[in-house]
């Protein structure tokens, strides 16, 4: 099996994008850019696909969506460290990358009816990133709940 190496991956995508974002104008290259931001700042640890590795790392396909069903979950994803903390500093980009997140790779999971990130609540919210010692038992008590509040 032969392994294409991260960086080679993004210069190929980088392309593929380009062509697209001229095919289809502004709303193009505002997705081409929201996935090129996923690709550059998320895609190495939770998978290009949202599919991580077996590792901490959760993945993202089929699953993300969950975690709108409750405020609380949908806070959780705006204040984990990864997003909070993010080296996209625009808040309008980062509300983007979440949507494409939960819409696009949440896929199922998430529930009809779901309200888009917006700049105003993604600036909000990463000014008070999570703060704890275990991320991992956090996540999976807000899963938990967030899952049970869930409508399907």
């Amino acid at each position: 099996m032969t392994r294409i190496r991260f960086p080679d991956f993004l210069l190929v995508g980088a392309l593929v994008l380009l062509v697209l974002a001229g095919a289809g104008g502004a709303r193009a290259t505002t997705q081409t850019h929201t996935v090129t931001n996923y690709l550059t700042h998320c895609g190495g640890c939770h998978g290009i696909e949202g599919i991580s590795g077996r590792t901490f790392v959760p993945t993202l396909r089929d699953q993300v969506g969950w975690f709108v069903c409750s405020p609380e979950g949908r806070d959780y994803l705006v204040r984990v460290p990864g997003i909070s903390m993010s080296l996209i500093r625009d808040d309008q980009e980062l509300a983007d990358v979440l949507n494409f997140v939960v819409f696009r790779l949440g896929g199922s999971s998430t529930p009809t009816g779901t309200r888009p990130f917006t700049a105003a609540e993604v600036h909000k919210l990463r000014a008070q990133p999570l703060q704890t010692d275990d991320l991992m038992a956090l996540r999976a008590e807000v899963l938990s709940r967030a899952r049970a509040a869930c409508p399907h």
